[in-house]
């Protein structure tokens, strides 16, 4: 079995290339493709650009993909080898996609982020065999920051927006790193930034963007960002989260007073800091991406695979 890296458009970051470091790392075979002429990502991003006229059986590639661009994320494998599906952000909108790609490719083994898209996949394809496995980070990229009443950002607000009733006090120093839509942190100062913020909104997909994601409730990094930084995180905790850590880790919001919480936990910020350092340390013992590697590889040998 051999992983193939994801494709990174020149200057962007593609979230999915940790977990292929960590295969890499873990000693799992590398390499072994090429994406299209860019002049042809809009087919390919598209369309099944390629026949498939003969398929080796001598030699499965795992591929990182996203349903809405699987058969980008895919080429030119699809066509020429058995391929074992990594998905992430599998929304209930793509899930048909998802499905008649699968089931068009032959797909056996498929691995997915959610745990309620998994199931939901062992449903529709009895035979295939599932994996449920969590996302990840690279813990080693996170420090755990200053003590919390040493912090100077009140509130740090990065990647989605939270969209809650949220009255920022004047008084607050409060970042943003979506600005109109654009993010306007770098990644090594988006890191500085999350190691001196004693507060960050965390909240599931579900409930930022119910149209895309719909009941599909999953833990993404972003939990392991700011627990891995020791942020007070005031939100809600996916139950794949509490389920694997074995506690909740998130201040729950009051949604009906949300502006008063945060300046409550703002005024007795040292009394959460027993419970930052526990959510680090969850996080370096149950969130690196090398660990999911060891039970993939697990997985994969228990299914018959050669890895």
């Amino acid at each position: 079995m051999r992983a193939i890296p994801p494709y990174t458009h020149p200057g962007f970051f593609n979230f999915k290339m940790a977990a292929f470091e960590a295969w890499r790392k873990h000693g799992g075979l590398t390499g072994g493709t090429c994406y299209p002429a860019r002049m042809f990502h809009w087919l390919a991003f598209r369309y099944d650009i390629l026949p498939t006229v003969w398929r080796s059986w001598s030699e499965v590639r795992l591929r990182f993909v996203e349903p809405i661009s699987v058969t980008f994320d895919t080429y030119p494998d699809y066509a020429f080898y058995e391929v074992i599906p990594f998905v992430w952000d599998c929304w209930p909108c793509y899930l048909e996609k998802m499905c008649a790609w699968m089931k068009k490719h032959q797909v056996r083994t498929a691995i997915f982020t959610s745990s309620i898209v998994a199931d939901r996949m062992r449903e529709r394809f009895p035979s295939m065999h599932v994996m449920y496995c969590p996302e990840a980070v690279k813990t080693s990229t996170y420090q755990e920051g200053k003590p919390l009443a040493e912090r100077e950002i009140d509130v740090l607000e990065f990647g989605r927006k939270s969209n809650i009733n949220l009255t920022v006090d004047e008084k607050w120093n409060y970042v943003c790193t979506n600005v109109n839509g654009k993010l306007v942190y770098e990644n090594w100062q988006l890191y500085q930034a999350m190691g001196n913020a004693k507060v960050t909104i965390a909240l599931p997909r579900s409930i930022t963007q119910p149209e895309l994601a719909g009941d599909v409730e999953t833990l993404t990094q972003r939990y392991w960002e700011s627990m891995l930084t020791r942020m007070v995180m005031v939100g809600h905790a996916p139950k794949e989260l509490i389920d694997l850590v074995g506690y909740n880790p998130v201040v729950e919001l009051d949604w009906n007073h949300p502006s008063e919480q945060i300046q409550d936990i703002l005024t007795h910020i040292t009394d959460y800091q027993e419970l930052v350092d526990r959510n680090r340390e969850a996080a370096l013992q149950m969130g690196d991406w090398s660990l999911r590697m060891r039970k993939i590889t697990r997985f994969l040998r228990d299914s018959r695979y050669d890895v």
